[in-house]
């Protein structure tokens, strides 16, 4: 999920624009990809949860950016939700990469 935040944040300081459908994918991916790897035991419940709370962030910037928020509250947002993602990461080392090998190109 760092590579994720870290993308948008990339995006919206490029100017990129970042919509509620591009948040949509991301929020499904994560949840479908975090289910997949509990039905696997490849993460256990409590990372599965604590990666869940990222999944809800994004899930309220994109119900912000169909309310029109600005640019300037998403770059904040996310910049935020790098912060919390990085405290998971440091918990669950593994967890950012096993979730992108899920990710097909």
């Amino acid at each position: 999920m760092l590579d994720l935040i870290s993308r948008l944040i990339r995006m919206c300081s490029e100017k990129e624009t970042i919509t509620s459908d591009i948040v949509n994918i991301e929020v499904n991916y994560i949840s479908n990809t975090l289910e997949l790897m509990r039905d696997a035991h490849r993460i256990s419940n409590d990372a599965y949860l604590e990666s869940g709370l990222i999944q809800g962030g994004l899930s309220v910037i994109s119900s912000l950016l169909e309310q029109g928020i600005t640019d300037l509250e998403i770059h904040s947002l996310l910049n935020t939700l790098l912060e919390r993602t990085k405290a998971l990461d440091k918990k669950y080392p593994d967890l950012n990469g096993i979730i992108e090998s899920y990710r097909t190109i």
